[in-house]
């Protein structure tokens, strides 16, 4: 029996504080999965984002984004009060605005964090920092002291982590230090409740774990030793695609790309752990940009096309046999897109990671025999990353060979009449219909496909570093019913 996904990012849950979060939302979300028989639910990742609010451009490898923190649970955790409560309120405009979400949850933030402090002391808060998380606090503590994230460009004294000048930090910054710590204490306690919550109604969460970090990240300038880099931190050479079905000009990311062979030499211990940390939430983890593991895309630190690009391969048997050594295979979703070579699909298919089909792509050549599809490939309408669905119809050429081959398989599959005109919300619910009559296990349906939205609801656009990961739903999910 083919299960059902919700594709749903926690940022575009409705909700009054201008921002969806860990908070109600989520658990009525759950509720309304269970309610409409959904198996799953996958979200974005997670960590603290970069540069575009992008959750593909982390600034930490293993710190959540505070942002995500419920001010509701704060309230009922006596960590603010309802007055604080309701003046942190922002209208929902169907739009994330991340200036004004910053400004207003970091001050009750402050607020829940200087209590925490105050009643369980600096000794006990300072005591339970994760390993793991230190060099972003050193990271965020020195881009508040240097005014910007820009490393490479900070004192020498800075510009490389160590133990010791993480301690002089907790020294010299102790409040700040310790105020973050409680920040992700808190995103992270908020997370776990939401799990546990999941566990309770049956629902799997997934999640997404990005391939490459942001530039300006604690994790690349803690271990720059395992990037690509000059000795004054300079990227040598970094990360993008070439021209693809995303993008004519293929896409430029300019992330700073992995020493593989560095990485091999300490058992790829950075990101085992990073998977680790992952899967200690997720039941399911997506290996955003699969290709990336078996070879990549590597681009001149100095270019400014990606066309200029060349595949470089990576350790793919050496990495994937550690990692698969720590952890079955189904535990992971392969996100295949892109230049698939024989290559990246034999070592897909030798170890057993599930792939991914989209059905909008499978249009354009031909009438797509969906009853043919493998039943270990996971099929969606569409991601994140794509147009809508309704978008996507409302687009399309009515002569282009993806309209006659929609057209046409509705038509031959009796979905429609032989001289019915679809609408873009009917097309969003037909893509669906589509989905799930292939044999594929898992079926994943964003929600603006569910709810038949249009370009309004994209979340992103491949290769626009700025404008994206805005998209919120309106509705309260109270008494919500998933139309499927």
């Amino acid at each position: 029996m083919q299960e059902l996904c919700l594709l749903l990012h926690i940022s575009s849950l409705p909700g009054k504080y201008g921002i969806g979060d860990f908070g109600p939302e989520a658990y009525a979300m759950l509720d309304v999965l269970k309610a409409g028989g959904f198996s799953s639910w996958q979200l974005l990742p997670l960590n603290h984002p970069g540069y575009g609010n992008s959750p593909y451009n982390p600034l930490s490898a293993f710190a959540l984004n505070p942002y995500l923190i419920s001010p509701e649970l704060l309230e009922r955790e006596g960590l603010i009060s309802i007055k604080e409560l309701n003046g942190a309120q922002l209208p929902n405009t169907g739009q994330v605005d991340y200036e004004a979400v910053i400004t207003r949850k970091n001050a009750l933030l402050k607020l829940a964090g200087e209590r925490m402090i105050h009643t369980l002391g600096k000794n006990e808060i300072a005591a339970s920092i994760p390993h793991n998380l230190k060099p972003y606090l050193a990271f965020i503590c020195l881009t508040e002291l240097n005014k910007s994230p820009a490393w490479y460009e900070w004192p020498d004294k800075h510009k490389r982590y160590s133990e010791e000048l993480f301690a002089e930090l907790m020294d010299r910054c102790s409040d700040y230090m310790l105020q973050q710590v409680t920040v992700q204490h808190l995103a992270h306690k908020q997370l776990k409740q939401l799990k546990d919550y999941a566990e309770s109604k049956s629902i799997r969460l997934i999640g997404d774990i990005p391939l490459y970090l942001a530039y300006d990240s604690a994790e690349v300038w803690a271990h720059q030793e395992l990037f690509k880099l000059d000795s004054a931190g300079k990227r040598l050479k970094v990360a993008g695609v070439p021209p693809d079905a995303f993008s004519e000009e293929g896409q430029l990311w300019g992330n700073p790309v992995y020493d593989w062979i560095k990485m091999q030499e300490s058992g790829f211990e950075f990101f085992v752990s990073r998977i680790s940390e992952a899967l200690d939430t997720f039941e399911v983890l997506r290996l955003d940009h699969f290709i990336g593991y078996v070879n990549y895309w590597e681009i001149d630190g100095d270019t400014q096309s990606a066309k200029s690009g060349e595949w470089v391969r990576a350790l793919p048997e050496e990495f994937f046999t550690t990692l698969l050594t720590k952890y079955p295979v189904q535990r992971f979703i392969a996100e295949d897109l892109g230049v698939l070579n024989e290559e990246v699909c034999r070592i897909r298919d030798s170890h057993g990671f599930p792939g991914m089909i989209i059905l909008q792509f499978c249009f354009e050549e031909s009438i797509p025999k969906v009853e043919n599809y493998p039943e270990t490939r996971l099929i969606y309408t569409g991601t994140h990353d794509n147009k809508t669905t309704s978008q996507w119809f409302t687009e399309l050429d009515p002569e282009s060979d993806s309209a006659k081959n929609f057209y046409g398989f509705c038509r031959e599959h009796k979905l429609i009449s032989e001289n019915e005109e679809l609408n873009p919300s009917r097309a969003a619910e037909l893509m669906i219909r589509i989905a799930e009559m292939s044999p594929c296990h898992q079926l994943i349906i964003p929600m603006q496909d569910i709810l038949g939205l249009g370009a309004e609801a994209r979340m992103n656009v491949p290769g626009i570093a700025l404008g994206n990961w805005q998209w919120r739903m309106l509705e309260p999910l109270a008494g919500l019913e998933v139309p499927l």
